[in-house]
């Protein structure tokens, strides 16, 4: 079960990355978006962040010890 969804996995990202060269801005605004795959990359790198982030912040600061109340 595990190498199958590793795999589909595999395939979504690589899907999105083939759909961030074919659907373009074709007036683009700002910088970034004449990058072709800025959207997916941004939108992963930024779920990994939050997930670092939000462990770091639990380990640290809301967990406490067993004998806490002791």
């Amino acid at each position: 079960m595990s190498r199958t969804l590793t795999y589909l996995f595999v395939a979504g990202c690589g899907l999105f990355v083939f759909m961030g060269f074919l659907a373009r801005a074709k007036d683009p605004h700002f910088w970034w978006e004449k990058i072709p795959v800025f959207d997916a990359l941004f939108g992963f790198l930024g779920c990994i962040a939050i997930l670092l982030l939000s462990k770091t912040l639990g380990h640290y600061w809301l967990q406490k010890n067993e004998d806490y109340y002791d």
